[in-house]
């Protein structure tokens, strides 16, 4: 690492990875909020296999019952051409951070096209409204769900901000990044997929302002990506695809240490405030797969946030100094080659 800052930051990565675990700890069953407690306070992701194997969600979600619950109702389906929603595009050169277009859809209808052959030019569809969904549209759903994580609540002394039903396929996968909520992710049926970071990482995952913008198809089936009017942006944006890091890789990224785990049907996984995920899922028999997740508001006081964006704002300034002497470098060589020609 050619820069003194840029040392210290991949020695505070080496030291954070040789006293933590390098995979993600599996737990038998639901925690007390005291055993939760060992896990938040470290802000450590944690598996309870098995933790809500008593849902009635679990029981009865299955395709004709949540077609029978759902009937009459719309739900908000996110869709895009290639499966990746909320995730960075490139076009003429341009990054850009593309959201879904959404729309209302009856909720059979849109079930159903999730459990269609797939047609290689078929667009993906995705119920992932995050917006409390479970006391909106998937409102005849909550009571096979309970209102909160028990032990979390009494950990965090207070109610979750949203609880969210997640519906979709195995063509769905959510690009890496990151919220500000104590994250309770619950696995109703199918499998998901996660690879997750540590928000000490912020260096290796080239966080990049971005312009907005939303897929929006034409009525051959085609998509455009069309910039958001008025003009605006998403900072702070991860950009590295932990699966394929070398088509946007810094030199950071040989210090990170990519965590995975697979949630099966009971499980919970807690994922801890700030930690950066990319989610993919596999379908259950039906050809579906259903999630729930409760999220916490985190705390912002005390030293983990402050040291976070610490880190962050150091990232920037790292950067520019390694081009800058890359670009002394590079001065260097070719005043060297000037001589030998003299």
């Amino acid at each position: 690492m050619p820069s003194n800052v840029g040392s210290a930051l991949a020695e505070l990565l080496a030291s954070y990875h040789d006293f933590n675990s390098s995979w993600v700890e599996s737990v038998d069953g639901a925690p007390t909020s005291l055993q939760f407690a060992r896990y938040a306070a470290r802000n450590q992701p944690v598996v309870f296999r098995g933790a809500i194997a008593n849902w009635e969600a679990l029981k009865k979600w299955k395709v004709g019952y949540l077609k029978q619950k759902m009937e009459g109702r719309d739900v908000n389906v996110a869709m895009t051409p290639f499966g990746n929603a909320d995730s960075v595009v490139s076009e003429n050169g341009v990054d850009y951070f593309v959201k879904p277009h959404s729309f209302q859809e009856p909720f059979a209808e849109f079930v159903e096209y999730l459990r269609a052959p797939v047609e290689e030019s078929a667009a993906v569809k995705y119920a992932q409204s995050q917006d409390d969904n479970l006391h909106g549209e998937f409102l005849p759903l909550q009571s096979d769900i309970p209102a909160d994580v028990g032990f979390a609540t009494e950990f965090f002394e207070r109610e979750p901000d949203a609880a969210n039903v997640w519906i979709g396929n195995d063509r769905s996968v959510s690009a890496l990044h990151k919220d500000n909520y104590e994250n309770l992710y619950c696995q109703v049926s199918g499998k998901k997929n996660f690879v997750i970071l540590s928000p000490l990482e912020v260096a290796c995952v080239e966080e990049r302002t971005l312009p907005a913008a939303t897929y929006v198809p034409d009525a051959e089936g085609s998509w455009r990506i069309v910039p958001d009017e008025p003009e605006d942006h998403v900072q702070g944006w991860a950009t590295v695809d932990p699966d394929s890091p070398l088509e946007r890789t810094g030199v950071f990224w040989k210090y990170s240490r990519p965590l995975r785990v697979t949630l099966e049907p009971g499980d919970m996984l807690y994922l801890p405030a700030m930690w950066y995920h990319k989610v993919s899922q596999e379908c259950d028999e039906e050809g579906i797969c259903c999630a729930v997740n409760y999220w916490y508001d985190m705390d912002f006081s005390g030293p983990f946030y402050s040291t976070i964006g610490f880190v962050r704002n150091m990232v920037p300034i790292i950067q520019n100094e390694i081009k800058e002497l890359e670009n002394d470098e590079s001065e260097f060589k070719e005043g060297e080659a000037v001589n030998r020609t003299d």
